[in-house]
This record gives C-alpha cells, structure tokens and sequence, in this order.
C-alpha cells in the first residue's frame, strides 16, 4: 500500500500537469467566469529548447545527484498527494481550470512550486537591496522566451542550477530573484500569469532607458549634497501668468514639433505588427510586499529588465498564481492585474493550498476560516479541517488544527551560488546589448575590452536608431584613471572625467590631476582639476584664437585668477608695432602666433595690507594706443584694488605707457614712483611668462591624452582578442591597471588550477598501468626481477600487445552498435504497436510521442559514441605503436635487421 500511495502523488501531478482539462461546467456562472480568467491548458507537445537540453546535458553529467534531486520524501509524497486533492476539489467547485502547481525538475520529478524557492542570502553587497538585485540578475541572465509563448514551461529546474546555467525563461529568472530576496528579508513573492508582448519578449523599443532616469536621480542627489544647510531664504521672483502660458503653448509646439521630426526620420516601429497570441503570453515575475525592509508600497519587479512597476500602474494583464516558499494561493478575481486585491487569504480574492501555522491564530485567519463558504472551501482549509475533526466555533479545535497543519518541506535545491568570477563580470558571456527608445545600451564585462570599457550608451535623434546625438562610455580600472566619456557627434563636443590620482605628464614640474576635460572642436577647450596641483591650477578655459583664463586655489602668491584676451585682426589691421610679433603673441594650434590684446590678473585679499593699498586686478592693455596733441602712448596698466569692508567704491588707477615709462593722465594725478613703475612693468612681463607656462603644461596634459588614445588604438591591434593576465605585473604603457582584489583573485585562481593539475598529474602517475607487464612475466629473471629480451621475444610481446588492444576496441565498437540496434528494433517494435492502435486512441498517441522522442535522443547519443570511438580507436593505435617504439624493453626488437646484415 505504500508503494502504491508514493507512486500516485507523482501520477496524479503528471496527469493534472499534462492532460486537457474538460470545459467548466455552465450551470455556476461565477465558477465559469473566474476558469475564464485562466485558459485550460489542451494537449502538450514537448519542444526541445535551450532548456530542455541543457537539464539533459546536466543529467547526463551529474554522476552522484542529489537525492531530492532524482527522489522525493515522504513528505514531499504527502504533500502532493495532498496538491492532489486539492486541485481535484478546486476542479469539483470551479469548473476545470488548468493549474500549474507542481511541474517537474531537471530529472522529471514533480515538485510543488514553493518548495523549488531557497532563501538565501549571497556574499555580495550590490544584491542586498531590492533594485540593485534585480538589475544585477536582469544583466547577469540570459534570457529564453517560452516556446510556445502560450505554454507553461516543461521543467522548472533549481535556482542553483539557473545560476550556474547563466540562462533561463522568466519561470527561472522569477525564482532566482525571489530566492535572493527572500533570503535577505524581503517579504517576496512570484507571480505567474498573462503579460503584453514587449513584456514576454524583453522588447523595450518602447521604453525609456532606466540609466538615464539613475544618472539623473544621481545629478540631484549630490546638487542636493552640495547646497548648504543654512541658507538665507531668498524672495520667490514674480511670476507672469501670460508668460508662463506662453512658456507652455512653446514648449507644445516643440514636442509637435519633435514628434513630427521623428516620424519623418523613420518608419513605423517594426514591433508595431499584430500578435498571434495576443492577451495568451504567459509570464512569471515577482511581487514584493511592504513592511518588511522598510518597503513603503506593494511594487512588481520584473525580472528579465530590472524595472520596478507600481502594482496599480503595472504593465501585466492579469495573474493567475502567486507562491512563495511558504504557500501557494490561486487568484480568483476576474479582473486587470492592475485592479487585483493582494489580500492573501482572503477566500474571496484567493484559494489557498497550504495553511499557514504562523497566521492560523491571528485575525487573519480567523477572518479566512469565517468568510469560507461551502462552495468556496474546496482548499487546503477544508482538507485539513475534515481531517482534524475541526468544526466552526471550535477554538480548541482550531489550536489543536494549528498544531496539525501540514507543513511544507525545506527547499529541495541545493543553495544557490554566484562564483565571484561571474559576479564580477556581471554579464552573460561577457557583454550584453539592449536596445531603448532612441537608445542603445551596450555592456561587457571589466578586462575584456582593450580600452576597459564597460558600458556604452548611445542616444539617437530617429526612432530606428540611425542618426547618434550623444554617445556616453563608462570605462573601468584604466591606468590614466578615465573613467567616463560623453561625445556629441552633432556639436563635435567631447567630455572626459578622470578620477583621482591621474599622475603629472613631468616628474620635476606641476601638472596631473585632470578632473574634467571638455572640448568643442575648433571653438573651446576647458580642463578642471582637482584641489591637489602644485601650481593650484583648479580649471583653464581656452576659447579658441580668443581667449584663455585660468583659475586657482591656495597659491603663496594670492593669485586667483589670469587670462589673455587675443586679438587676431591686429595682424591684417596692421596696429602692431614692429618687432612685438615674437614678444607679445600667444601660439594658437590652428592659428599660429596670435597678438595679445590685453592680460589680467587678480589676487586674493591680503589681511596684512590695506584694503587700498592691496591689488585685487590688475589688466595689461598691450596694444591699445592713445593720441592727443600732447601725448602719444601705446598699452596702459589698470589696477583695481580691494574695497573697503561696508563700502561700495573701489580705488582704482590707470597708467599709461609713454616709450617705456609710466604716466598717470591727466598730468595733475600723482605720478608712479621709479620703485612702482618699474615693479608693475615686472609684474607685465611676470604675467606673460606664467600664462605662457601654463600653455606649456596645458600642450604637455593634451599630448599626454593623445598619446593614451594612440596607445589604446595600438593596443587593440596588438591583443586583440587576447584575455588580460592578470597575474603579470603590467608595464607603463599598459592601458588597463587592475586592482590589488582583481590580481588577487587571479592569483589565488590560477595557483588553484596549478595545485589541481598536480594533483591530477601525480593521481596519474599513481594509477599509470603498465600495459606490458602481462606479456613480460614469462621472460622475468627470477633472481634480479628485470627483463632481458632479445628480438625475437620483444617481437612477440609487441605482436600480442597490439592484437589484444586491437581485440578491445572491436569488442567496444561492437557492443555500441549492438545497443544502438537493440533501440532501433525496439523504436519499430513500437510503431508496429501503434498501428494496431486500441480504444484509448489518444493517451497512445501522446505516450508513442514520448517514448520515440526519448528513443531518438539514445539512438542519436549511441550514434555520436560510435562515431567518436572509430575516431579515437585511430588515435589511441597510434598512440600504443609510439609507446611500444619509444620503450626500451623492445630496443632489442628494432636491432634486429642491422645484426642479421653483420652474420652474413
């Protein structure tokens, strides 16, 4: 009897998993209305997916499974017997609706949906919270749509398994994620059901890219950082209604505007066409509940994307199931995905299978024992309750029910892992490409990309993705510290940041520490800096054949600020005096020398001088000429000192230069002295010398720049294709810099693989057989144990040696084909049955099905093994020829011709 018993828990899963379901019955119309919401599921044919082969390549390779794996307890047969019953009484008051409870796992064992989630709680920081976690599996999955879109998945494998394939379905993906959830204290749970097409198949065409949207919420946070704390409110400005509707009807108009552009630049969106199996897509995602972890609101997470749906604005059609690895709870509302009441166990809104022990003392389930009726409790309620006797009102009863409630079995699967290696390359095979609404997102994993790229992101003006306005790159562990680019190929700008520690291009003098490099071609270029230069240099702007300032921090001299405006119409106006061309221009790349118009240079307060008496700025006006019938001058110096604290005025004295000496106008000022003149014709001639210094330093840091991207192009033709060692310390002109925990892992990686091929190499040496020592046992020299032949011998136990193995591979080739001719005798055996079919038409056809597809994958692999052995037969011949050639127990063999030659 209990073998009978442990055998129909599987029979009746298998039956309820496969069969067609007859319609619902008419006379309940709410009964009809809720089997409406989940189609029946009608017959199955297994499709041979990705999937399916990669559980049989895991049987195939697994020699000593796990014994939940390829077994059930029983328990486990308790509890489907228990499922069984269930969907039989579900069945009995709601018409025949197909459920899909307990699906079979890699080995073809039916396991109930709840007990296929382990919670566990992985070593890895990204995947402690919620959105991190889901878009680390979202990236690190690749994803298989179900085949046929319409049709429950054959196999639902074990998230371990998931993780180590890399790949799985959404049924996979939800588990997975719901696993890594639970395990760090999230109240989740997966939810199959019905989903629109660009749901089903990933297609996101339609959709904003989420890495705009994170980069944006990162902008504010750090302006929000940045703002000081105490800030004098200021006074709201005022607000024109007038212009505030005229600012809305513009910005209408360039949307219209915007909308027509793209329609013109592009054609329908291909992903437009109608669906064949429209509102019929089946799909699992996950549901996280709030309360636990601070979770504010109920949320959808979908896990083939990443993206987080409010559960009243979700996507999702409609749902059908819900489980964790707690229970299972069937949905019997009638409704939009988005309307659907999550209240659990409420008899109303769901059945239940398994009765919560936790909740069977609290109000919760008070209010589910009350609100069951006779028609509705066809569930887990009614099932335990009959067996314990219970009866309603009975609290005594209902606490000894508690006490006798079926429990659920621990998780069969073994514990879910991510090996670090994986982790950190963080995509599938190493690089992923998704594509957006006028965008595509490129990824690929650290090291294996030559200029260590990690993420691309492509915005485009046109729909199909033609025409690029802005190409942002992320770069990671790059030795010149650049971390992330931004290009706009349509305003020929260039934006680069750099972290910290980019070293200086000269040992001896000042640079390095590039922040930020912007250029627009041919019109500016700006670099910013952080706070750590020598100089104080924290940014230079040059605006092309211009202008060029420069700001700083913390210099001895108190110099903030200079610049040199230049002036290129002095050389066609014909102003410049002769013999300034060499002394006051300013080289330009695509100019040439260009005159100086004017320099300045402003200096902090100093607290020991003065206000008066302290410059603040102090322009030079090299080439501005001033004629009066009393004087002529060429240049003038004007110098601003520092205000007064409370007052509004600043002094201010301008000097003009008269064939080298300085002159204050009109003549009644008080003149410069000797000392003061001479000091600000040295503070002229001190400016042009630190702003030609810093175009040197500013040249130096943009060749050193080019110099980096002509390597990397170098470096791309030299190792392309090639994986970084990183075990190999790198030399300067290497353009990657891993880190110390990278080497680190490489080290400990590859010292692992040495001490296991050790080991094997030495387990090898131990159980080498020599094949020899059967046929030199008869010519062992008893009284020293060595083994003198002559030629004749060395040729017969040569002769043997290669006729028995000889022997072998035809013994082994022959029983190959011998089973591979038992299969197809067998296979025809059971189509002549087929033929003379019985009553039971049906159930023979769909059993011949399964036999023959799984007698063509033993016929196939039988096919391929004899296939293989011929090859390999060859090999290992030619192999046993050289060992018997290279062994010196036979030398004597191949001296024989030679000796024979001498005799006669």
């Amino acid at each position: 009897s209990s073998a009978s018993s442990a055998q129909s828990p599987g029979e009746g899963v298998s039956r309820a998993a496969m069969s067609e379901p007859p319609p619902p019955p008419a006379e309940d119309p709410a009964a009809a209305a809720a089997a409406a919401a989940v189609p029946a599921e009608p017959e199955r044919h297994e499709h041979i997916t990705q999937k399916v082969i990669r559980c049989r390549r895991l049987v195939a390779e697994t020699q000593n499974p796990s014994p939940r794996y390829v077994g059930n307890t029983p328990k486990e047969e308790l509890l489907l017997e228990h499922v069984r019953e269930f969907e039989e009484q579900f069945v009995g008051v709601y018409g025949n609706r197909f459920l899909f409870l307990c699906p079979p796992n890699e080995y073809g064992i039916p396991k109930f949906l709840p007990t296929t989630i382990r919670p566990t709680h992985l070593p890895y920081q990204e995947l402690y919270e919620y959105k991190s976690c889901a878009q680390m599996l979202a990236d690190f999955f690749n994803y298989d749509e179900l085949n046929p879109p319409d049709r429950y998945p054959t196999v639902i494998p074990a998230p371990a398994s998931v993780l180590k394939w890399q790949a799985g379905d959404c049924f996979d993906l939800s588990v997975a994620l719901c696993s890594l959830l639970c395990g760090v204290g999230y109240d989740a749970y997966c939810v199959s059901g019905f989903a629109p097409r660009f749901i089903t198949t990933r297609n996101e065409a339609r959709s904003a890219c989420p890495q705009l949207e994170w980069d944006m919420e990162e902008t504010k946070e750090e302006e929000k950082q940045e703002e000081d704390e105490f800030v004098i409110p200021k006074k709201p400005p005022l607000r024109s209604e007038f212009l505030e509707a005229k600012k809305k009807q513009e910005d209408a108009d360039l949307l219209r505007l915007q909308e027509e552009e793209n329609k013109s630049d592009s054609e329908d969106d291909p992903s437009s066409e109608e669906d064949e199996f429209e509102n019929r897509r089946i799909h699992c995602w996950v549901l996280v509940r709030k309360g636990a972890r601070e979770v504010s609101e109920d949320m959808y997470i979908e896990p083939t994307t990443g993206r987080i749906y409010d559960v009243t604005r979700c996507p999702y059609l409609k749902i059908d199931l819900i489980w964790n690895h707690r229970n299972l709870w069937v949905n019997m509302q009638v409704c939009a995905a988005s309307q659907v009441q999550l209240e659990l166990y409420n008899s109303r809104y769901f059945e239940y299978v398994m009765l919560d022990a936790e909740n069977a003392g609290g109000d919760s389930a008070a209010g589910m024992y009350a609100e069951e009726d006779a028609g509705a409790g066809g569930g887990a309620a009614v099932a335990a309750g009959a067996a314990a006797g219970v009866v309603e009102g009975d609290e005594p009863g209902r606490a000894e029910l508690a006490s006798q409630i079926l429990d659920l079995p621990s998780a069969w699967s073994e514990r879910p892992d991510i090996p670090r290696e994986a982790f950190h390359a963080r995509c599938y095979q190493g690089e992923k490409t998704i594509f957006y609404h006028k965008c595509k997102v490129e990824q690929y994993a650290p090291y294996t990309q030559d200029d260590g790229l990690v993420q691309r992101i492509t915005l485009y003006k046109d729909v199909r993705r033609q025409i690029p306005l802005e190409i942002r790159e992320r770069f990671k562990h790059r030795r010149d510290r650049l971390f992330e680019r931004k290009r706009r190929p349509m305003q020929n700008e260039n934006v680069e940041s750099f972290l910290p520690g980019r070293p200086s291009t000269s040992a001896s003098a000042a640079g390095g520490a590039l922040k930020e490099f912007r250029e627009v071609s041919a019109l500016s270029r700006e670099l910013i800096f952080y706070n750590s230069r020598l100089d104080g240099l924290v940014r230079s702007v040059e605006l092309i054949g211009r202008k060029m300032f420069e700001h700083f921090e913390d210099r001895d001299d108190r110099l903030i600020y200079h610049s040199v405006t230049l002036d290129p119409t002095l050389v066609t106006t014909g102003t410049m005096r002769s013999g300034q061309k060499n002394k006051d221009t300013y080289p330009v790349d695509s100019m040439g020398e260009v005159p100086i118009r004017k320099m300045t240079q402003k200096y902090a307060r100093n607290p020991e001088v003065p206000a008066d008496e302290d410059i603040y700025k102090i322009c030079f006006f090299l080439t501005e000429q001033t004629t009066t019938s009393q004087y002529t001058t060429t240049g003038k110096i004007r110098v601003d000192f520092h205000r007064e604290p409370g007052q509004l005025t600043f002094r201010s004295v301008t000097y003009y230069n008269e064939d080298g000496n300085l002159r204050c106008r009109p003549a009644n000022l008080p003149q410069p002295t000797q000392a003061q003149a001479q000091k600000l014709l040295q503070m002229q001639a001190g400016c042009r010398d630190t702003i030609m210094d810093s175009h040197q330093r500013i040249q130096q840091e943009l060749t050193s720049r080019r110099k980096d991207e002509i390597s990397i192009r170098g470096m791309r033709s030299v190792q392309a294709g090639k994986k970084r060692d990183l075990t190999i310390p790198g030399s300067r002109d290497d353009v990657l810099d891993p880190s110390v925990y990278d080497q680190a892992r490489e080290s400990a990686r590859v010292e692992g693989l040495k001490d296991g091929a050790e080991e094997e190499k030495q387990e090898e040496q131990a159980s080498k057989v020599d094949i020899l020592a059967p046929y030199l046992v008869d010519f062992m020299n008893k009284d020293t144990g060595l083994v003198q032949l002559d030629s004749l011998q060395a040729e017969l136990v040569a002769k043997k040696c290669t006729t028995d193995f000889r022997k072998r591979l035809t013994d082994r080739a022959e029983i190959i084909q011998r089973r591979l001719e038992e299969e197809q005798d067998l296979l025809r055996k059971r189509r002549a049955q087929m033929q003379r079919r019985g009553d039971n038409v049906e159930r023979d056809e769909r059993e011949f099905e399964r036999y023959q597809s799984e007698a063509m994958f033993r016929t196939q692999i039988l096919e391929q093994r004899l296939a293989r052995h011929e090859m390999q037969a060859i090999e290992k011949f030619q192999e046993l020829e050289r060992m018997l050639q290279e062994d010196p127990r036979l030398a004597a063999m191949w001296q024989k011709e030679p000796a024979a030659a001498v005799k006669s």
